[in-house]
Formats: C-alpha cells, structure tokens, sequence
C-alpha cells in the first residue's frame, strides 16, 4: 500500500493542507521554514516507528497566527485548540501474516455519513468533527454512530467485533482506507488514532482503536531527517525498522558453522569472548558488502562492520553496532551525516528486500546536506533504486529538497510546491491538476529536467525564447544598478525551447501558483498569442490580435532565412524538427503528404517572412490599436517585443559582433557587467526595455 493523499489540519503551519501522492517517488520543493518539513512530520506522525499517542506534542505542535485584539489594539497569538491529520491509502497488498498474530478482536463503529467526520462550508473551508475522533473509547455513546441492532438488554449495539482474519477480508474489500490521528490541546487525555473505512456497500466505519501490529501491517516506514541523528534513525530495539533487519540476519546467520572449528558463530560467541568481534564480522560479512558496494560510489571509505560493543550473552545482537573505517575506524556516528545518510538508505533497503513483506515507505529530508555533487547524483540514483529493486512489493519515496538534481526525471505531476501565505502564517501546498499533466509532453519533459527544475524554486519565472535568457539578468542589473538582483528576488529566467511551449509553461506554472511574464517576439502572434489571449480570456484584443496574425502571416516568405536556420541545424530546434521529418521521408517511414511534415513546412513558411512586421501591424489596425493590445498583453505579464525581435533592440556595435544569437547574448551579457559600459551603446529604444525591467520586478 502506499500514501495516496495527506491531509493536516492545524498542525504547527498547516491550517489547512490536502496533498496528492503517488506511487513511485515525489518531491516536495520550497523556501526555507515555508512547511515541508512540517509535511513530512505530520506524515511520519500517523505512519512512523513512533505511535501517534506516544509523541510529545506542545503548543507548538498547533496552528498559531495573530489577530488584533479590538479591546487593546494589539496583536495577539492564537492558538488553534485542536489538530488533526489523515492519510488515506491506495493499494490492498497489507501484510497478512503480521495481521494473523494479533490476539484482539477490533471494534469498529459505523458512521451515519461523511458529513458526521467533516463537511466543506460555502467558502471552502472544511469543519473536522474534532470532538468525535477525540472520543473513541465513548463511541458508542455518540449519535453521529449508527445502530447496528439491539442486544439482549434491548440497548443499541453501536459497534462490531472482527476477528484477524475478518478484518484481513475487510480491509480487501474496502474501497477507501485513512489512517487519523487527533489531538486536543487543551484536554491531554482527548485524542484519537484509528482507521476510517469505506467498506464495498459504501458504508463508513470507524475503528474504536488503531493497534500498532496492524498500522504497521499496512505499511513499513523509515523517515531520514534533516537534522541526521544515528541514535534515533538507528535505534536497535525490537520494534524498530533497524532493529528488526539486525535481529533477522542474526537469525538467519548465527546458526552457520565456522569452517574450520565445525561449531556455530553463536556457539563460538558465548563460548569466546576475547574472540567475539571477528565472529560478529563474520556473521554480516555478506551484508556488508552490499551496504558497501553503494558507498564505494559515494563515500571515501575502506570498510563497514558490524561489532559487539560487549559479550553480554542474552539476545546477542542486540549489542551491535555499526562502524565505518575510512582510514579511522569508529562508529557510525562519530563520522560525517553524508556517510550517515547514505549508509541508513542501504540499510533500509536491505531490511526491506529481506524481511519485510508488505509496502515501504522512505522519506528523505533534503538528501544532498553534507554531500559533494557527484555523490549527490549517486544518492539521487540510490534512492530511484529504491524504488525499482523490489518486484514484489511497492515502494514509495517522499523526498524534500532544494537542489534540482533530485527533480532530474520526477514526473511533473508529482512535483509538490509549499511555501507560505504571508497574510496567515500559513504554508500552501500545489501540484499539477491531471488535464495539465497530460498536456505536457515528452519532449518537454526532458527539456524541463535538463534545463529548467529551477523554476520549480522560484517565485516568479520570466518565460524567454532566446538570447534573452543570458541578457536579462544583465540588462536588470546594469538599469538598477546592483548585482544578481533577479537572484535576491528569487526571480528565475527559463528558455521553453520554442514559443509554442508558452502556453504549456503557464499552465503549468498556474498550477504551482508561480508568477510568470512571458517574452516574446512579433511572430508569436502568429500562433502563440491568439491562444495565450484564448486561454487568458482577454476578449478585448481578441479581434486586433486576429488582424495582427493575418498582417504578419501575409508577409512574403523568406526562403533565404529558412536556409540559414537549416545550415545552423545544430543550433535551431524549427531546423532539427525538419531534418528529423526528411530523415524520416528519406526512410520511408512517412509518406510526402505527411501532416506533421506539411505542418512543419508551413510554420517556417509562415515564420520567416521579409519585411518590417511592424510597419505591417500598424498598416492593418494603426498605431494606437497596436498600443492597446500590446498594454493588455503587458498587463497580463505577456511582454512582445513591439519592434521585432531582440536583435532588433541591438546598436551596431551589438550587430558587428560574431557568432550565433545566442553566443552574441552571451558576450553581451558578459559586456554589460563593466562598470563603465553603459547600456545605451549596445541597445536601441531603452525606453521599452525599461518597461520590460519593471514588469519582470
């Protein structure tokens, strides 16, 4: 089974917080202190190694925000009196086994309805019914439980009794599974944790407690923090992840016989105390060498062993612990995080390839802290492998992060973006919707994870084609007279990789809640604008936009500038689209009057035309129209470039330099930075790109 969707209800900043997972691996992106790690707490509160009603909660654990106090004046905190956090589950592959040996019957109460658990009122909001989830050893007292008959006595029955096997068949059967965890702040004793079921009539049942054998059935999680700490990650206890994986290879192992002394390991142990640390070793050697294998890629070392720290006799392995030599040899936690890090992830793959037979769940705070960039991408591919190493058993990985390498290859859709509401003190949680998801293709993707997962950071993205993604943080620099002022205002520049991508981009930034300015050239009205003025629904343009693609599209052709573009293939994705297409041709792989080679021809045709577009625009629809719709645009975060395109904007000092587009804006770029180079020797009409410069901040 695996976490198909979070919810936190004030808890510590989530006042309000529903989030999608998905199988397979998904990355939580944001600010510092904006609520992820809050997230991931609350997800190991209901799944963790620690029991819900064993955590240390305080006020701090409970929504807090500030409101006026209209008989002072003042500010005031105020803090939330209840919390309470749900997580629901996917999958049906619980662990049977583990289920069987519990030797209580569980009680289960049946709902009225959902809107007895919580219900959304007008604005959106939803009212969790705290008082009942906090009350289920009187359960059967409330009337939001419904009667499933009299006894003997003739009092309602309000709850049944299932059996291992009955509740293994029911939860099989159910068609929605949540685990909640409830909690008063002002009462210690009111608080709740337990299951929620759907059951295939489509009744809704409550279980009156949650045990800790059958939450863990459901899942198998191990959480590796941000602030690393091998005593808590690590505890070799038995109802522990590490102390369950170190116990079952001493079972495994322990009875195989020393090849040349013909008695066992565990034999040898009790009987040889001076001895003990060689026999240990022995014991664990061959998983050692697994953990090693993956540290042999991203940590200086020379070797890991297991060790007994003293001979005492009773349950042996509990008297392990794990050192690293990397030239010293000490325990693990005496060395870096990094090698802390990598060793738990190995660790607990290992326990789950071995000894645990129902779906894992492994979260990662921030992976990268305290790791070189290569070892970063080995740690990135370690936690992937993770996920693919068992054909058995679905896995699920949660991962946040502020470094793009552990974006590289995560399906956009299971991109989740946090950060904080200033007005509310409260942290926000988006993700793509599923009809923007299916919009957003291949092609794109591998662009996007190549080139721009840092937009997935920032708070505002400048969408550009060409050149400008090298010139604009320059040209904003050298107006506003400062250094990486796009940087401080965590403001990102992302080339699409054509504007026909504009579009997709937005949507796709609309999503994550992520402001946007789209630059562009004329041309883009040809194609582009008419379905950002579509999608935007700026209908007061719509006709003169339609005028401005009609004017342009009626321009001549320029064959000369095709041939340019298809000399500099290598440097030009209309070019590269077309060879693909004629190789394809050449191949027989398509016919002459294939649709996608037709269409590609006329883009160009249509694309590449001789003439002022300008000069054309104003001839159709005038001078002031033009003004208009290019406002409207503007005020819409779409900025095209009135003149043309960028180089147009180049002096002919700018002009005279060699090279490709986008080597000339580099150079720029590189020019602009000296002091005493002033802008308007390089660049025509300051004026506009000025305006350009105040719309990006």
């Amino acid at each position: 089974m695996y976490i198909s969707k979070f919810s936190a209800f004030n808890y510590r900043s989530l006042k309000n917080v529903t989030v999608r997972l998905e199988n397979g691996k998904n990355v939580f992106v944001g600010k510092n202190n904006s609520g992820k790690s809050n997230i991931i707490k609350g997800i190991e509160i209901l799944v963790g190694e620690k029991f819900p009603t064993y955590q240390n909660l305080t006020n701090n654990d409970f929504y807090t925000f500030e409101e006026i106090d209209y008989e002072t004046g003042e500010l005031k905190e105020v803090i939330a009196e209840h919390l309470y956090l749900e997580a629901e589950l996917a999958g049906r592959d619980f662990d049977e086994e583990q289920i069987k040996t519990i030797k209580k019957k569980t009680a289960f109460s049946k709902i009225k309805s959902w809107n007895a658990l919580y219900s959304k009122t007008e604005n959106g909001d939803i009212n969790i019914n705290f008082d009942l989830f906090q009350s289920l050893d009187e359960i059967e007292q409330r009337q939001e439980v419904e009667s499933l008959g009299q006894n003997k006595g003739g009092y309602d029955i309000k709850n049944i009794w299932k059996t291992p096997n009955e509740v293994i068949e029911f939860l099989k059967s159910a068609k929605i599974i949540k685990l909640f965890f409830c909690k008063s702040r002002i009462d210690d004793e009111k608080s709740g944790f337990g299951i929620i079921c759907l059951d295939s009539a489509n009744g809704i049942w409550v279980s009156n407690f949650l045990s800790k054998k059958l939450r863990d059935s459901l899942i198998a999680t191990t959480v590796i923090s941000a602030l690393r700490s091998q005593k808590e990650d690590l505890r070799l206890v038995h109802y522990t992840w590490f102390g369950k994986l170190i116990m079952g290879l001493w079972e495994n192992h322990k009875t195989n016989l020393h090849p040349k002394l013909e008695k066992t390991y565990e034999d040898l142990i009790k009987e040889k105390s001076s001895e003990i640390k060689h026999f240990v070793d022995a014991v664990f050697d061959k998983d050692t060498t697994e953990i090693r294998k993956l540290l042999e890629g991203a940590i200086a070392h020379k070797t890991v062993s297991f060790k007994f720290m003293n001979d005492t006799k009773n349950e042996l392995y509990k008297n392990v612990q794990l050192f690293v030599n990397d030239g010293i040899d000490r325990p693990l936690h005496e060395k870096g995080t990094g090698i802390q890090s990598a060793i738990i992830i190995s660790l607990f793959s290992l326990y789950c390839n071995n000894f645990h037979k129902s779906s894992s769940l492994l979260i990662a705070e921030e992976p990268e802290l305290f790791l070189h960039p290569q070892a970063r991408r080995v740690i990135s591919a370690e936690l992937d492998k993770f996920l693919v190493s068992s054909t058995e058993q679905p896995r699920q990985l949660i991962i946040s992060t502020h470094s793009t390498e552990y974006l590289k290859n995560v399906e956009p859709y299971n991109i989740i973006r946090v950060y904080k509401d200033p007005k509310h003190n409260c942290s926000i949680a988006k993700q793509l919707d599923q009809d923007t998801s299916e919009q957003i293709t291949t092609e794109l993707k591998r662009f996007l994870w190549s080139n721009n997962t840092e937009l997935f950071f920032a708070d505002k993205v400048v969408l550009v084609e060409g050149g400008e993604v090298y010139l604009i943080p320059a040209i904003v620099d050298k107006l506003k007279n400062s250094k990486q002022l796009l940087d401080y205002q965590n403001i990102t520049i992302s080339r699409v990789n054509g504007k026909g991508n504009f579009l997709n981009y937005i949507k796709m930034l609309q999503c994550f809640n992520i402001e946007y300015v789209i630059l562009g050239d004329l041309d883009c009205f040809k194609d582009e604008v008419p379905k950002l003025v579509k999608h935007l629904k700026l209908d007061s343009i719509k006709d003169n936009v339609t005028k401005i693609k009609e004017a342009i599209s009626a321009m001549p052709i320029s064959y000369e500038a095709i041939d340019e573009r298809i000399k500099g293939v290598d440097k030009n994705h209309d070019a590269q689209t077309l060879q693909n297409l004629f190789e394809k041709l050449s191949n027989g792989e398509i016919e002459k009057n294939n649709e996608e080679l037709l269409a590609t021809i006329q883009f160009m045709q249509l694309r590449y035309t001789k003439g002022n577009k300008e000069a054309a625009i104003i001839e159709s629809i005038g001078q002031e129209n033009f003004n208009i719709a290019l406002k409207t645009l503007r005020e819409n975060n779409i900025f095209i470039w009135s003149k043309g395109d960028l180089e147009t904007y180049y002096t002919d000092k700018s002009k005279a330099m060699k090279g490709s587009k986008d080597s000339k804006a580099l150079e720029l770029s590189y020019i602009l930075k000296s002091e005493k180079q002033e802008i308007d020797e390089l660049f025509l009409h300051i004026d506009e790109i000025i305006l350009l410069t105040e719309l990006i901040l």
